[in-house]
């Protein structure tokens, strides 16, 4: 006699149920997982940028890239001077940007416009060096960002040296120093004259009230310092705005258009917002 028994549908249908909540479970942690091996090696590759750029200011005399656009708020091309200390187009490249256009090197990262060097074969009094652009001159570098995580720029070749297309910023949507897309991008603030977009969730004070509370890596990004050393951030702990006139007083307010009136945001002096949020990095130099 058969005495093999089956499962019956019931049963079936009990296992099934288990295995869905179990995966429900584990997927989000699987998820988690994914994008904070994303967010290391992202990380990892503001890092090695780091390294380019410490090669760089060594080869020339303690000075950041330079302006290759040739107007002062233009602040363009930085990223084919460091590529050949760096050799690696996949460096420039965040694995969570979405962006998917061909035709010229993807890149992921904007620089401070504020550490940008003046263009050296034009006249500096037409065309001055950014504050903070000589390592000497730079007062608190391990809380001066250098690099941003910014997305949907594609218009550079690396291979260039004198690129016009790698994405910079200040940090702010004001006074031409980085400007909004009128289609495209929701109104995220665009990086400097460029077509990227900021990819670091809303930076505290000044007004990049528009950029969505989220960002690229679980509500914050990864932040290179002048210093050359990289780590992550949330958005809101992050200043924007301009250069602070001396170490021991604020940043000036861009609603002013001016850049000697003490603003919102601190300088690095005290690394605090208007409302006493203490942040810990900062687009100003000083």
């Amino acid at each position: 006699m058969d005495t093999r028994k089956g499962f019956t549908l019931i049963e079936l249908l009990v296992v099934i149920a288990i295995i869905a909540i179990l995966a429900a479970i584990l997927f989000p942690v699987f998820a988690k997982v994914r994008e904070k091996a994303r967010q290391t090696s992202c990380l990892s590759n503001e890092k090695q940028l780091g390294l380019g750029f410490a090669q760089y200011t060594q080869d020339n005399d303690e000075t950041m890239p330079y302006d290759t656009s040739g107007g002062y708020y233009d602040e363009q091309g930085w990223a084919g001077q460091i590529y050949p200390y760096v050799k690696s187009a996949g460096v420039f490249v965040c694995p969570d940007d979405p962006n998917k256009h061909t035709g010229y090197n993807e890149i992921s990262y904007g620089m401070n416009g504020n550490l940008m060097a003046a263009d050296p074969s034009l006249i500096y009094e037409t065309q001055p060096s950014k504050p903070g652009s000589v390592l000497s001159g730079q007062l608190a570098p391990a809380s001066t960002v250098l690099l941003f995580e910014t997305q949907d720029e594609d218009n550079v070749t690396l291979t260039n040296t004198v690129d016009n297309g790698s994405p910079t910023g200040r940090g702010m949507v004001d006074d031409g120093n980085s400007i909004t897309q009128e289609n495209g991008n929701n109104g995220q603030p665009l990086s400097g004259w460029n077509l990227a977009v900021y990819a670091t969730g809303n930076i505290g004070g000044y007004q990049l009230t528009t950029i969505p509370a989220g960002s690229v890596h679980t509500n914050g990004a990864n932040y290179l310092c002048a210093d050359d050393h990289a780590k992550f951030e949330l958005g809101n702990n992050v200043s924007g705005g301009y250069p602070a006139p001396k170490p021991t007083i604020a940043q000036t307010d861009p609603s002013t258009n001016s850049h000697s009136t003490p603003g919102t945001a601190a300088g690095t002096s005290s690394m605090q917002l208007s409302n006493g949020q203490s942040v810990a990095l900062t687009f100003s130099p000083i």
